[in-house]
């Protein structure tokens, strides 16, 4: 396999005397390719880029033949924000950085060998995919194109409802130690803003899901914290006049806080990848 991957990377470019190309390939091998590959742990560094095994990918994602010094490369290497601090891998050095900007400037030239794979298990792994072609995409409908859009506002959205939910907890609290009723009219003032906002949010959060084509058990715990988040937010907004002293409302209250913390975790563990939060 890995003998057929070589035949059909043939060389880009002659052997040059400095094979800025090969340099590069083992830069990538070193800093870049752990994170950004597709079974990476790393969401983030998944969805940003995950072909940097191979440097084809690499030249046409973040290089520009036209115009090489506005190349993202040139700005990654200015800036040497990657890998970011909170890698386990060291930033590029200075001297990494000019090869950078050189390869760039020198419009991302191959290695000499032929061989534009930073790690050729990769290659073995997804160039059959590749081989067979994508086939021609599918022309969404208006409506379509209408609720994929309305589910992107999920992200924006949410942080609405969590901002209000989290304070009815923390008004509770308050009540609790001083048993002041503004408190609790603050606490009512929060559900009403908290409640209806929850259940559009959770709405575009079951479409945003649907037509993403996500899955798997941390999108399904998240998606179901949100429904019963937003479920008890309008459960206790309506029965805040009558029950709102009694006890099992104070602990309902508490409970909601604690689900709302654990759903914006698996939320963010989702985006970020589940490392994001650990030491």
């Amino acid at each position: 396999m890995f003998a057929t991957i070589l035949l059909l990377a043939s060389p880009l470019l002659p052997q040059q005397e400095q094979d800025l190309g090969g340099q590069v390939r083992q830069l990538f091998a070193d800093k870049c390719v752990h994170c950004h590959h597709p079974e990476a742990e790393s969401r983030k560094a998944k969805r940003e880029f995950d072909q940097a095994w191979d440097l084809r990918a690499v030249a046409k994602k973040w290089g520009d033949d036209l115009d090489p010094e506005s190349a993202l490369l040139i700005e990654i290497a200015e800036d040497r924000s990657m890998p970011p601090k909170d890698s386990d891998y060291a930033p590029i050095t200075e001297a990494e950085a000019e090869l950078l900007m050189e390869w760039t400037l020198a419009r991302t030239p191959m290695p000499a060998d032929g061989n534009p794979f930073v790690d050729l298990e990769m290659a073995a792994l997804y160039l059959p995919q590749e081989a067979k072609g994508v086939s021609a995409p599918v022309e969404k409908s208006l409506w379509q194109r209408i609720l994929i859009l309305l589910g992107h506002f999920h992200a924006p959205i949410i942080h609405f409802p969590v901002a209000f939910l989290l304070m009815a907890p923390l008004l509770r609290l308050g009540y609790l130690r001083s048993g002041k009723e503004a408190c609790l009219n603050l606490e009512r003032f929060c559900f009403w803003m908290g409640a209806p906002s929850a259940v559009v949010a959770a709405g575009l959060g079951w479409l945003n899901a649907s037509n993403s084509g996500a899955g798997g058990h941390d999108l399904f715990l998240h998606r179901w914290i949100g429904v019963g988040v937003a479920t008890t937010a309008v459960l206790l907004l309506l029965l805040h006049a009558r029950c709102g002293h009694t006890k099992w409302y104070t602990l309902l209250t508490l409970a909601l806080g604690l689900a709302i913390a654990w759903g914006a975790h698996m939320g963010g563990e989702m985006v970020f990848g589940d490392s994001y939060m650990h030491l």
